[in-house]
C-alpha cells in the first residue's frame, strides 16, 4: 500500500525529476565551489555530505550528510546552487536549510544507530540508506520517507547483504552507499561499495572487487541485483599496511538502462582519486537471490567516461553525484560532492559542476570549422570513425580516427587524432567507439594547436570499416597562394592555405607524386612538391629555391614516422601517389605516411661534387663554411668527414671561415669556454686527408652570452695556411675587445689582430631573445699585400614566426637584428676604405639571411659586391629549410678583390640526405688574385 500511494502522488508517468532523462553525450566542467568548515544551519555543523539528490519541487540540492546521530540528528542539507552565468565558482554554493531523519513513530534516529550515506528524492517521497555498522552490529538499511524526513517504511534486504560475521554480507564501512531513483519513477537504486564477505576480495593494489547493484521495484515484488566490478587500487601507498580502498560510491540511471557510476579511490599518504563510468543494466548475469558469486559470474559492462585527475585540482573524498536542473544555455546539470569526515585539516566540502552535453559528438563537431575546437577542454562520449592509421613512437602514441558518415561542410575535417597509450593494439580498418576529452596541443604558444581526443576508454565496433576515400590533391582541393590574408579573423579555407589545412587536419589524403625539394633528414621527413605544382621555380639538382614571397605554396612535408621513408636526396622522384593523414607539429601542417613511398631514380644528387676553384699559382682561395655545432665532442667520423669536406672537397683553401664552432666540451654546462682542442682536432682530421698544416684563430666569447646551442659558446673562428698568408698578430683580444681602423704611415691597420668588430655595440648585445655571434677581424699579409678579413654570424631567426606558425602576420624581430650588425660591419668596412679605397678587404659567413633582405643588402651597397650573386640562379643556393633552398652564406668583397674574384658553391650538404652530409649548410668558395 505504501508504495502504490508513492506512485499515485508522482502521478505515475512523470520521472521522477520533472524532467525528461539526458543522454549523456558528453560533459563540460563548470567549476568548483567549497562549503566553508564550520557552516552550520540550525546549530547543526554542515559537513560529511556523502549522497546528493535534486528537488525539482522547491529547487535545492539535498545532501545527506553521514553524521551518526552523534554531532546532531541524522539530517539532509538542503543547498541552493547559484549557475546563472553558467559557472559554479567560490559562493555560488548557498546552505539554505535542513530536514531532520526520523523512525516511523517521528523520533529522532539513536546515536550510533545509523551510518547515512545515500539520498533519493522522488515527487513527494524521500529515500535514504545506512550502510549500518557490521562491527557494532547495526544492520543496514533502505527506508522510504516523507519530505519531512519521517520513515513511511523500510525496504526488506536480500539476505546476502545481511551482515554475518566475515561469512557473510555488507563488509564494514563498504555497504550501502548510493542510492536514487530512476528516471520514469519504477525503480530505486542502490549498491555496496565492495563485494559482499561470500563474494571475493575487498579491492586492492591491483585487486579488483565484485561489487552487487541492487534495484527495487517501486510499485512492490523482490528487487532485482546485477554484479559490477569496481577497479583495484591503482596506486600503491609508500607503507605496506597503509589505508586504501576503491569502491563504488553512486550511481545515477539515464534511460534504457544505462548507468552513470561514480568510483572513489583513497590511500593514506597520497589522497583521493575519482573517475566517472557508464555502466549497462542489462549487460550483466541476473543474479538475484544468489548467495554468493563466482568467478564465472559476469558484471555489467562498463566503460570509463571521465578520469577527475583531468580537472588539474586536488579532488577530494567525492561520494554523491545528482542530475539537476537545466542551465542557461539549456544543458542539464551533473553535481558531485565530497564527504569530508567532518575532517577540517586537510579535507573540505567540495562541490563540482560539470554541464551534460546531449548533442550526439562526431568528429565534424569536435573539430569544427577553426583552428580550436568549439568543444576544447569537454569530455565526448560515443566517438565513432575507423582507424586509418596507427603511431607509436617515443613521441607519440595513438591513432587517426576518420567519420564513416561525414558532414557536408568542407571546412569541418572529418579526422582526429586520439591520443591513447594502447594503440599499438589497434588495426588500421577497425571501427571505434571512443570517450575522450577534447584537447588543443602545442609545443609552444608561437606554434598552432592540434585538436585531438585524449581517450578515456575505446570501444570495438562489429566489423572492419572501409578507409574513407582520401581528399586528393588537384581535385578536391588546392592550396591557395596566401598562407593567411586576414590574421585568422576568419576561417576560409578557400582563399587561405593555413584554414585549408586545418580544414584536413586528422584525414586521409592522398597527392599525386611528385619531386623531392627537401631530402630526409634525420627525424624522418622529406618535403615533395606534388605533381602540378606550377610557377615554381627550380634548382639544377630539382630543388625549389626561395622567392622574395616565401617558400612554394604548394610544398608538403611528409612524414615517416609511420611508414619509414628512405635517405632521399633532392631530385629523388615519388613516382606513385601518395597517401596519408594530414597533421601539424614543429610549426607545420604535413602528411604522415601510411603507406610508402615508391621512388625512382636518381635517388640521389651528386653529393661527392668538388670545387673547380682550386689553388693556384697568383691567387689565393677563401671558404666560408658553417659546421654546425662543432665540438671536441663530435664523433671520429664526423671529424673525418669535415676534414675530407675541407681538403679534397674544398681543395684546401688557404683561409677558411668557420661558424658553429662550440666549445671543447661542447653542450655540457661545465664551464667550459674555450675552443682550442675543438678547432685542433679538426685541424689534423684536415691534415690527415693531405691538406695543409693550418692553424687556427679565434676568440673566446663571453659565457653563454652569443646564442647557439644552451651552453656550447659558439663562435666564429679562422683556419688558415701560414705557407700562404701571414697572420698579423697585435695584442691580445677578449671576447670584449674591439678591432679598431688606425693608420700607420698613412696605411690602415687593425689596432687588435684578431679582434671584434664593435663589440660592445647595441647590435651585438644580447637583449631578449638569442644571443649572437660577435664578428672576427682579423689582418693577414699576403704577397707583401695586406688583407682585412671580417668572419660573422649574424643573428639567427630562431626568434621569429614561422610562416605556418599561430602569429598572423608573422613576426620577425631578428631582421632588424641583423640590419643592426650589417650596418656595425659596413661601418668598420667603410672606415677602411675612406682611408684606402683600394683596400683588400672580405666579409664573408652566415648571414642568416637571402640576398634581398636588408641586412645583406645593406652590407653589400656598392662599392662593394656580393659575389653570390655571380653564381647561376639555379645554383644560388647553400641551404635547404622546408623544401626552400635559399642563400644565406655570402662573400662581400672590396672592389680590389671584386674585380678578379672568382666564386662557387659546391652543394656538398644541403641537397643530400642528412646520412650523407657533414653540415646543414654549403660552404661557399672564392677564388681571387690579391694584386
Amino acid at each position: 500500500m505504501a508504495v502504490t500511494l508513492g506512485l499515485s502522488a508522482l502521478g505515475g508517468a512523470l520521472p521522477a525529476s520533472g524532467l525528461e532523462p539526458p543522454v549523456v553525450a558528453g560533459l563540460e566542467w563548470l567549476g568548483e565551489a567549497v562549503i566553508p568548515a564550520g557552516t552550520k544551519v540550525d546549530g547543526a555543523l554542515v559537513g560529511g555530505l556523502s549522497g546528493l539528490a535534486w528537488n525539482a519541487a522547491d529547487g535545492t540540492f539535498w545532501a545527506l550528510s553521514d553524521d551518526r546521530s552523534e554531532l546532531a540528528p541524522a539530517r539532509a542539507v538542503r543547498l541552493r546552487v547559484d549557475l546563472s552565468d553558467g559557472r559554479l565558482d567560490p559562493g555560488d554554493v548557498q546552505v539554505v536549510g535542513q530536514v531532520v531523519l526520523a523512525d516511523r513513530d517521528g523520533r529522532h534516529f539513536a546515536p550510533r544507530s545509523l551510518d547515512p550515506e545515500g539520498i533519493a528524492i522522488a515527487g513527494d517521497r524521500l529515500y535514504f540508506s545506512s550502510e549500518g555498522d557490521s562491527n557494532d552490529g547495526v544492520l543496514p538499511f533502505v527506508a522510504e520517507a516523507r519530505l519531512d524526513g519521517r520513515v513511511r517504511r523500510y525496504f526488506d534486504i536480500p539476505e546476502a547483504f545481511v551482515p554475518a560475521g566475515e561469512e557473510r554480507g555488507i563488509r564494514f564501512n563498504l555497504g550501502f552507499e548510493s542510492l536514487v531513483v530512476s528516471p520514469d519513477g519504477r525503480y530505486l537504486y542502490t549498491a555496496v561499495e565492495n563485494a559482499l564477505a561470500q563474494d571475493g576480495p575487498k579491492a586492492d593494489v591491483g585487486v579488483s572487487t565484485l561489487a552487487r547493484i541492487l534495484r527495487f521495484p517501486l510499485a512492490g515484488g523482490a528487487p532485482e541485483e546485477r554484479a559490477y566490478r569496481v577497479e583495484g587500487v591503482r596506486v600503491t601507498p609508500r607503507e605496506a599496511t597503509a589505508f586504501r580502498i576503491n569502491g563504488l560510491n553512486d550511481i545515477v540511471p539515464l534511460g534504457d538502462g544505462e548507468l552513470l557510476v561514480l568510483e572513489r579511490q583513497y590511500a593514506d599518504g597520497i589522497g583521493n582519486e575519482a573517475r566517472l563510468y557508464r555502466a549497462r543494466w542489462e549487460s550483466g548475469d541476473d543474479v538475484t537471490g544468489r548467495a554468493r558469486l563466482d568467478a564465472d559470474t559476469r558484471p555489467v559492462d562498463k566503460e570509463l567516461l571521465v578520469d577527475f585527475d583531468a580537472l588539474g585540482i586536488k579532488v577530494d573524498n567525492v561520494e554523491g553525484m545528482a542530475i539537476g536542473p537545466r542551465l542557461p544555455d539549456g544543458r542539464r546539470l551533473l553535481l558531485f560532492v565530497s564527504d569530508d569526515n567532518f575532517n577540517p585539516v586537510g579535507q573540505k566540502t567540495q562541490l563540482l559542476g560539470f554541464a551534460i552535453d546531449e548533442s550526439p559528438a562526431t568528429i565534424a563537431r569536435v573539430q569544427g570549422a577553426g583552428h580550436r575546437s568549439p568543444l576544447e577542454g569537454r569530455w565526448v562520449f560515443d566517438l565513432e570513425g575507423v582507424v586509418t592509421a596507427v603511431v607509436d613512437t617515443r613521441a607519440q602514441r595513438g591513432f587517426w580516427l576518420e567519420s564513416e558518415h561525414p558532414d557536408d561542410d568542407p571546412a569541418t575535417s572529418e579526422g582526429l587524432f586520439v591520443s591513447w597509450d594502447g594503440a599499438p593494439t589497434l588495426a588500421v580498418g577497425e571501427r571505434l567507439r571512443v570517450h575522450g576529452r577534447v584537447v588543443e596541443t602545442a609545443a609552444d604558444p608561437r606554434q598552432l594547436t592540434v585538436t585531438g581526443l585524449r581517450a578515456e576508454a575505446i570501444v570495438p565496433l562489429p566489423g572492419t570499416g572501409e578507409l574513407p576515400p582520401p581528399r586528393r590533391f588537384g581535385v578536391d582541393f588546392e592550396i591557395p597562394f596566401a598562407i593567411e590574408d586576414d590574421a585568422l579573423e576568419t576561417f576560409d579555407p578557400g582563399s587561405d592555405a593555413l584554414d585549408l589545412w586545418e580544414s584536413l587536419e586528422g584525414m586521409r589524403v592522398e597527392l599525386p607524386g611528385g619531386d623531392v625539394i627537401g631530402p630526409t633528414l634525420r627525424y624522418g621527413e622529406i618535403v615533395l612538391l606534388p605533381e602540378g605544382s606550377v610557377g615554381v621555380r627550380r634548382t639544377a639538382a630539382g630543388g625549389a629555391l626561395l622567392e622574395p614571397a616565401g617558400p612554394p605554396r604548394t610544398r608538403v612535408a611528409l612524414s615517416g614516422r609511420i611508414h619509414k621513408i628512405s635517405d632521399l636526396d633532392v631530385g629523388a622522384r615519388v613516382a606513385e601517389p601518395v597517401r596519408g593523414v594530414v597533421h601539424y607539429d614543429f610549426s607545420t601542417y604535413k602528411v604522415v605516411l601510411t603507406e610508402a613511398l615508391a621512388t625512382t631514380s636518381p635517388e640521389r644528387a651528386p653529393c661527392d661534387v668538388e670545387t673547380r676553384l682550386t689553388q693556384v699559382s697568383g691567387r689565393l682561395t677563401a671558404a666560408t663554411f658553417n659546421v654546425y655545432n662543432l665540438s671536441a665532442k663530435a664523433s671520429d667520423e664526423r671529424f673525418d668527414g669535415l676534414g675530407r669536406m675541407i681538403a679534397e672537397r674544398l681543395g684546401a683553401p688557404a683561409l677558411v671561415a668557420l661558424e658553429e664552432i662550440q666549445d671543447d666540451s661542447g653542450p655540457e654546462d661545465d664551464g667550459v669556454v674555450t675552443s682550442a682542442l675543438t678547432l685542433s682536432r679538426l685541424e689534423r682530421a684536415v691534415a690527415a686527408h693531405g691538406g695543409p698544416r693550418y692553424e687556427p684563430v679565434w676568440i673566446d666569447p663571453e659565457p653563454g652570452r652569443e646564442g647557439g646551442q644552451p651552453v656550447g659558446n659558439i663562435r666564429v673562428a679562422l683556419l688558415f695556411d701560414p705557407m700562404r698568408l701571414r697572420l698579423v698578430r697585435r695584442g691580445d683580444a677578449g671576447a670584449l675587445d674591439a678591432a679598431r681602423i688606425v693608420t700607420r704611415g698613412g696605411a690602415p691597420e687593425l689596432s687588435l689582430s684578431p679582434g671584434r668588430i664593435d663589440p660592445t655595440s647595441a647590435a651585438f648585445t644580447l637583449g631578449a631573445g638569442e644571443g649572437v655571434r660577435r664578428s672576427l677581424a682579423v689582418e693577414f699579409e699576403v704577397d707583401g699585400e695586406p688583407l682585412f678579413v671580417a668572419v660573422n654570424h649574424w643573428s639567427s631567426k630562431w626568434d621569429d614566426d614561422r610562416d605556418f606558425g599561430a602569429n598572423q602576420p608573422p613576426n620577425r624581430p631578428t631582421e632588424a637584428k641583423r640590419l643592426a650588425q650589417a650596418g656595425v660591419v659596413r661601418a668598420w668596412v667603410d672606415e677602411l676604405l675612406t682611408l684606402d679605397p683600394e683596400a683588400l678587404v672580405l666579409v664573408l659567413g652566415d648571414f642568416n639571411e637571402p640576398q634581398w633582405a636588408p641586412g645583406v643588402s645593406r652590407l653589400a651597397e656598392p662599392p662593394l659586391e656580393n659575389l653570390v650573386l655571380r653564381v647561376p640562379e639555379q645554383l644560388r643556393y647553400s641551404f635547404n629549410f622546408d623544401g626552400a633552398s635559399q642563400l644565406i652564406d655570402h662573400v662581400v668583397v672590396s672592389p680590389a678583390l671584386a674585380e678578379s674574384a672568382e666564386i662557387e658553391i659546391p652543394h656538398v650538404d644541403s641537397d643530400c640526405a642528412e646520412v650523407r652530409r657533414v653540415s646543414d649548410h654549403d660552404p661557399v668558395v672564392v677564388r681571387f688574385r690579391v694584386r
